[in-house]
C-alpha cells in the first residue's frame, strides 16, 4: 500500500513517525512522510519518501512556547504561528495524500479528516499526548494538572470548541468547494468520516500513563516508540574525556525550544549548576551561538539521546514526549522545566511515578528554585530506584512494532 504519514510539529513529533515508517516500509509498504522542510534530510536518510509542508517549524514553535503561554492562549498562538501559511499547508497535505491508499497523522484537529473524506481513504490518528476527553487528566495544554474529574473533562470541551471554530474558518470554504458538508464546532473530538470512526493510537507506555477507563474502544495504547537499532555515533574526544573525568554528569537540554529570553535562561542554568556543585553536559543549541565549556560544564551540539543518556546520572529538559521517554528508558530520573503545550503533562507524569522532582515551569524559573531542584534530583535515591523499575517495564514493550501492527490492522478493518 501507499501510506502517507503526516506530522505537523517539531523533531519530537516527526521522529516517532520515522521509526513507524521504517517498520511499515520493511513490511512492503510505500511510505511518504509529510513534514516541515527542515526534516527532509532526516526522513530521506531513513529511506522514506518526503513531502514538504509550507511554513516554518521554528516560527510555529516560537509562537506557542513563549514563557507566558497558558492553556487559554496555547491554541490561539498555534493558529497565529500557522495562519499565514495555512492555505499552502492544506494544499501540501492534499498533494501528499493524492494517490495514497491510507493516511496516518498526528494531532492537528480534524483537518486531516477532511482530507481523508475527500480522497475516501482510511485515516489513522497517532496522538503523542492525551487529547481524548477523560476525567483522569485535563487537556494537555493546561498548566494545572490537578483539577479533578469534572473540571478535567470541561477543559476538553473548551479546547475542542476553540479548535472547531478555528477549523471552520480555515476549512469552511474549501469543504464547500469540494462538495463536502460543513463540520460544525463541537465540544468533543468528532472522529466520524462517513460511516467510519477514526482509530486513535497512543504510543505511550501505560506504566507512565495508565489507559483511562472512560476512553472509547477505538482508542489504543501501544507503548513508546524507541529506536531499537544499534546507535551509530562517533563522540568527539572532548566529550569522552569529560564523561570519564569525574562523577557522572547531569544532562541539561531543551530540544528545539527557542522563545523568550534564552540568555536569561542560560544564566539561570549556569548559576544553578555552580551553586549545586554538579557536573553538567549542556546541549545549548537553543541558545544560538558557540559557548565556552569549563571544568564542570561541557557545552555540546545535538547528541543522540540513545548514546548519551546511558552515560549520565540524570536529565533536565523541557518535557517533550520523546525526551521524557528516552530518559526513563535508560533509568534516569528527570527534572522537567516545561515551556508550554503538553510539557507540563509529562513533567507531572514523571513526578507522580516518583522519578523526579515536581516540574518547575520555565515562566517561574529562578536560580533558587532550580538549584533546590537540582540538589533534590541529585540526592534523592528513590528517584533512581523508581526510574530503574520504569526502565525495566519499558524494556518489555515494543511500541514501534505494536503501533505498526495497529496501523495495518485498522487500515484492514476500515
Amino acid at each position: 500500500m501507499k501510506i502517507t504519514l503526516l506530522s505537523v510539529g517539531s523533531t519530537g513529533d516527526v521522529r516517532p513517525f520515522i521509526l513507524i515508517g521504517r517498520i511499515l516500509k520493511s513490511r512492503g509498504h510505500e511510505v511518504t512522510i509529510t513534514a516541515f522542510t527542515r526534516f527532509r534530510e532526516t526522513v530521506v536518510s531513513a529511506g522514506l519518501g518526503f513531502h514538504a509542508l509550507s511554513g516554518s517549524v521554528e516560527k510555529m514553535m516560537e509562537s506557542i512556547m513563549e514563557p507566558d503561554t497558558s492553556g487559554v492562549t496555547y491554541l490561539p498562538r498555534l493558529w497565529k504561528g500557522v495562519k499565514d501559511t495555512a492555505p499552502e499547508m492544506l494544499r501540501d497535505m492534499l498533494d501528499s495524500c493524492s494517490g495514497a491508499d491510507a493516511m496516518v497523522c498526528n494531532f492537528f484537529g480534524s483537518v486531516y479528516y477532511s482530507i481523508a473524506e475527500k480522497f475516501n481513504i482510511p485515516c489513522i490518528q497517532v496522538n503523542l499526548f492525551p487529547m481524548d476527553p477523560t476525567g483522569d487528566v485535563p487537556i494537555s495544554a493546561v498548566r494545572n494538572q490537578r483539577l479533578g474529574s469534572f473540571l478535567n473533562k470541561s477543559t476538553y470541551k473548551a479546547g475542542y470548541y476553540l479548535i472547531g471554530t478555528i477549523e471552520k474558518h480555515v476549512l469552511g470554504e474549501w469543504r464547500r468547494s469540494s462538495g463536502l458538508t460543513d463540520r460544525r464546532p463541537a465540544v468533543r473530538p468528532d472522529y466520524r468520516i462517513g460511516t467510519h470512526v477514526v482509530p486513535v493510537i497512543y504510543p505511550i507506555s501505560p506504566c507512565l500513563f495508565p489507559r483511562p477507563e472512560d476512553w472509547g474502544e477505538h482508542v489504543h495504547m501501544s507503548g513508546f516508540c524507541f529506536d531499537e537499532s544499534p546507535v551509530e555515533y562517533d563522540p568527539p574526544r572532548e566529550l569522552t574525556g569529560f564523561l570519564s573525568s569525574g562523577e557522572r554528569p547531569i544532562y541539561i537540554g531543551f530540544g528545539s525550544m527557542n522563545s523568550g529570553d534564552m540568555n536569561r535562561l542560560l544564566s539561570i542554568v549556569l548559576r544553578s549548576v555552580h551553586a549545586a556543585g554538579i557536573r553538567a553536559v549542556i546541549s545549548a543549541g537553543w541558545h544560538g551561538r558557540k559557548l565556552k565549556s569549563g571544568r564542570s560544564v561541557l557545552f555540546v551540539d545535538d547528541i543522540p539521546h540513545d548514546w548519551l543518556f546511558p552515560r549520565v546520572s540524570a536529565v533536565v529538559h523541557h518535557g517533550g514526549a520523546g525526551t521524557t521517554a528516552s530518559g526513563l528508558r535508560y533509568g534516569k530520573p528527570a527534572l522537567i522545566i516545561p515551556f508550554a503545550g503538553d510539557q507540563t503533562f509529562w513533567g507531572m507524569r514523571v513526578y507522580r511515578v516518583g522519578c523526579g522532582p515536581k516540574p518547575v515551569p520555565r515562566a517561574s524559573l529562578s536560580v533558587h528554585r532550580l538549584t533546590k531542584a537540582l540538589l533534590d534530583l541529585k540526592s534523592n535515591s528513590s528517584y533512581y530506584e523508581n526510574a530503574r523499575h520504569i526502565s525495566e517495564s519499558l524494556g518489555r514493550e515494543h511500541g514501534v512494532l505494536a503501533t505498526a501492527d495497529l496501523i495495518e490492522k485498522e487500515i484492514a478493518n476500515w
